[in-house]
């Protein structure tokens, strides 16, 4: 079993995964998804439950990011969350009835016991919430996630615990198409800060500059951070700059050097890039980019 937080991109892709079920959950954007010709949308509290052997294509819509666990299908069953997913209907498209947040995701991750540095390619060692970028077999950057493997290992209490509770108090979704302003989804005047200060990474961005781009006071931007994203805006910020680094230096043709792509991403130097870089995914910046060479 393993949790990974995913980047989707806009082009369509497909595949199917025989031996394990993979249930996805939005933090924020949307996932086109089609199981089986059964069309959908991963967003705000609509989740998907894709069955073992199940061919599903895939794009996203904009800035996006997902939950995805990959969970062995014996396991599902002997824990009881095959029978979850029945009850709750059966369908490729579930809805939940409350928000999944960062905060949430982060904490459940953090529950996982530190290990030794790994490979991001090795899938049989658990991986921490901060290690390095995990790709699993004939992936691309596209697909680029953080991962916590849980492969090989008794069933870890709080993440069969998180599935439990989703499903239990899930509902059939039908595959239907929710509009803009679903419940769940992220507010707009948040999106599109969010998207204003992405595309601003290299630049000085400030809470204050945030607020008056999303039309709100700064304490208000706070507690509309804290309820749908998780984290307080900088937090959100700080973690995108680091994530835009890792794809940076994961891409096999970008010879860039580590301090320019410190720079692109918003650091100020190399060092405070990689100070950053190493807490969050507990790999420096040069040895990450030499390990996905290596692959």
């Amino acid at each position: 079993m393993s949790l990974s937080f995913r980047n989707y991109r806009s082009e369509t892709l497909s595949h199917s995964h025989d031996d394990f079920h993979q249930i996805i959950v939005s933090h924020h954007g949307v996932l086109d998804l089609d199981v089986e010709g059964a069309g959908g949308e991963v967003r705000g509290r609509q989740i998907a439950f894709v069955p073992a052997g199940a061919r599903h294509a895939y794009r996203a819509q904009g800035m996006n990011r997902f939950l995805v666990i990959d969970l062995d299908a014996n396991l599902a069953a002997q824990a009881g969350i095959e029978q979850l997913w029945q009850r709750a209907g059966g369908g490729a498209y579930l809805s939940i009835t409350h928000d999944v947040r960062l905060g949430e995701l982060e904490t459940l991750l953090g529950a996982i016991p530190r290990s030794r540095p790994v490979s991001p390619f090795d899938r049989d060692v658990p991986i921490t919430p901060t290690s390095p970028l995990f790709l699993s077999p004939g992936s691309s950057p596209s697909k680029s996630y953080n991962a916590v493997s849980l492969n090989h290992r008794p069933p870890y209490p709080p993440v069969l615990a998180f599935l439990a509770d989703l499903l239990r108090h899930a509902g059939r979704g039908g595959g239907r198409r929710y509009g803009a302003n679903a419940v769940g989804a992220i507010p707009p005047r948040l999106l599109r800060v969010m998207e204003w200060a992405a595309a601003r990474l290299n630049e000085p961005v400030s809470v204050a500059q945030m607020a008056q781009i999303a039309a709100l006071s700064e304490s208000a931007l706070f507690a509309a951070f804290e309820r749908h994203v998780g984290c307080a805006p900088m937090r959100w910020l700080g973690l995108t700059r680091l994530d835009c680094g890792r794809d940076l230096l994961a891409t096999a043709n970008n010879r860039e050097s580590i301090a320019d792509i410190a720079r692109q991403v918003g650091f100020q130097d190399q060092a405070a890039f990689s100070r950053a870089f190493s807490r969050r995914f507990a790999c420096a910046p040069g040895q990450f980019r030499k390990q996905c060479r290596q692959h």
